[in-house]
């Protein structure tokens, strides 16, 4: 709904488009619809308030039966439908099974999409300010928490911050603050360290070690907007010589990905660049290490969107995609390494979002 026509829609709604969309809203949502879109071509605002009254009519005149609230909204979708002479639709694979089952037996036809109904991949000008508004939020916070451990002093082997040790849980909330002061959300946030980078999905507990390395994974959300943002840094302090060499490794993977990013590329071909740097460097990849997880993916209204950078990926990018470069190596012993830039793709290139340098130590 948000991308369809640009309004957030807490209560439950229909939207039916046929060329030109029709909201199907409660009176709670129906007169801030009128205000926005009432005016505006292509969008026509339906009150569903007496929809349902006609629907609970129907159901009391047959005996036996009640209104089930689970399947009550597909009910009245069907009722519409039946009176503009619709009988088939398409809809999202994510539609509610209860909802597609009862339309079925109300006699539309369903045809469930594999796709997203609307082709997000490709985003507007606006969409991309949007982006760049949690973009800002995301590296003052990634600046925050980095600042931080380089502030830390050694005490004994673990990081001290301001007379306390240093902790995943503290760097988080850190981050977390400043992500709400620029009215954006983060109920995951990875900050992982030592063999907990190991696990690419980690989310980082406990005290951090002098020499350990710390993945930092942002990826928050507009409260305003919803669109989100994604980034990836890996710190340390004390880094060993072999913790470098994967770093450096992982940053050239990534340099050589990015140099393949432009408009009419395979997906697959970006993939590969990446993957062909560790392979010469002599990083081995199995079920569990090494090169474990796609390069990246698109960025908007969901955290991952069309389209996928992973092997044998045949989807061509396109100008104006918004798409994460994100390689990573992970081993038990060593723990893991990952680094990960934002980026809009262009005719010619890639403008890079994500405006923070790249530095382990």
């Amino acid at each position: 709904m948000r991308y369809a026509a640009g309004l957030s829609v807490p209560d439950p709604f229909i939207l039916v488009d046929t060329g030109k969309k029709t909201l199907i809203l409660s009176s709670l949502e129906y007169g801030r619809a009128k205000k926005l879109l009432g005016r505006k071509k292509g969008y026509s605002i339906v009150l569903l308030d007496p929809l349902y009254q006609e629907v609970k009519q129907r159901i009391r005149k047959k005996k036996g039966q009640k209104i089930r609230k689970g399947t009550v909204l597909a009910k009245i979708a069907a009722l519409y439908l039946k009176k503009k002479r619709i009988t088939k639709v398409v809809v999202s694979g994510k539609m509610w099974v209860a909802h597609v089952a009862q339309l079925k037996k109300l006699g539309i036809k369903v045809v469930i999409s594999e796709k997203p109904l609307y082709d997000r991949s490709v985003k507007f000008k606006k969409e991309i300010a949007e982006i760049k508004k949690v973009r800002n939020a995301t590296v003052k916070a990634m600046r925050c928490c980095v600042g931080i451990i380089k502030r830390s002093k050694n005490k004994r082997g673990v990081l001290v911050f301001k007379g306390g040790r240093l902790t995943s849980e503290f760097l988080r909330m850190e981050a977390r603050k400043i992500l709400l002061e620029h009215a954006c959300e983060a109920q995951e946030l990875i900050v992982s360290h030592g063999p907990q980078t190991a696990f690419p999905h980690d989310m980082g507990s406990g005290v951090i070690k002098t020499d350990e390395q710390v993945i930092m994974d942002f990826f928050p959300r507009s409260l305003e907007t919803g669109y989100w943002f994604d980034m990836t840094r890996t710190v340390c302090k004390k880094p060993s010589p072999e913790l470098q060499k994967l770093y450096n490794t992982v940053k050239r993977a990534q340099n050589a990905a990015l140099k393949k990013v432009k408009a009419g590329v395979r997906t697959g071909v970006v993939h590969k660049a990446a993957a062909d740097v560790f392979i010469k460097a002599g990083y081995k990849t199995t079920e569990e290490e090494g090169y474990i997880h796609s390069t990246g993916h698109g960025v908007g209204l969901e955290i991952h969107e069309a389209p996928s950078f992973h092997d044998g990926g045949t989807e061509r990018l396109k100008k104006g995609m918004v798409v994460t470069v994100e390689p990573g190596l992970y081993y038990k012993k060593l723990g893991g390494v990952r680094l990960e830039n934002t980026v809009v793709v262009t005719t010619t290139g890639y403008n890079d979002l994500t405006r923070m340098g790249r530095v382990l130590r």
